[in-house]
């Protein structure tokens, strides 16, 4: 019994994705960026993460994403730091009232672990569904990203709102309560990956 042609091609089409190995992809430090914007009574704010780690495992064939099989990103809390719009540092008491806020001694990162992706058409835009964890409180979120490949691996792009109080963390306030800052912020992600040797 001879089997129809398109069987073939679709059976060659499975084969081959089934060979392509998956491989873990590390997170590039010094190419990679993680900004939060946020409001406040007096002016608008952000801070840059300066200390993030983390890796995706994903199959790749060539230079064109197949599929992403997962994810987890960690964030220190202590290298959150107050920015002005041309990226130099801020002032410290900024700082404080950031790690008074979100207690680093207690709960020293932010985690974000993939439970599920689901990847659109060309797998050029990929939805995280997964469990971020601040402040020591865990909850649910998605987030969509673009995602781009290279010769040397990943470029991950998004931004993720997040609402303080959801964490159970109060908006920093300054000034004896003069000066309050807006519970949402803004986590703008610029991620580079690097394929592990």
């Amino acid at each position: 019994m001879k089997l129809p042609k398109i069987v073939f091609a679709v059976l060659f089409s499975l084969a081959h994705v089934c060979l392509l190995a998956q491989t873990t992809f590390q997170l590039e430090l010094k190419k990679s960026e993680m900004i939060i914007r946020g409001t406040s009574s007096l002016h608008d704010w952000q801070c840059r993460v300066e200390q993030i780690a983390g890796t995706v495992t994903a199959i790749v064939d060539g230079n064109q994403l197949r599929e992403v099989r997962g994810a987890a990103i960690t964030a220190h809390v202590n290298s959150i730091r107050s920015i002005r719009e041309d990226g130099t540092y801020y002032e410290k008491g900024m700082d404080k009232n950031i790690y008074r806020a979100m207690k680093p001694e207690q709960h020293p990162t932010v985690t974000f672990t993939v439970n599920k992706v689901t990847a659109g058409a060309g797998v050029t835009t990929v939805t995280a569904s997964g469990s971020l964890k601040i402040a020591g409180v865990t909850k649910p979120v998605s987030i969509t990203a673009s995602v781009k490949t290279n010769a040397d691996g990943l470029i991950i792009e998004g931004k993720l709102p997040v609402k303080m109080t959801d964490y159970s963390i109060d908006p920093p306030t300054a000034l004896f309560g003069t000066i309050k800052t807006g519970n949402e912020v803004d986590v703008h992600f610029k991620m580079v990956f690097k394929a592990s040797k």
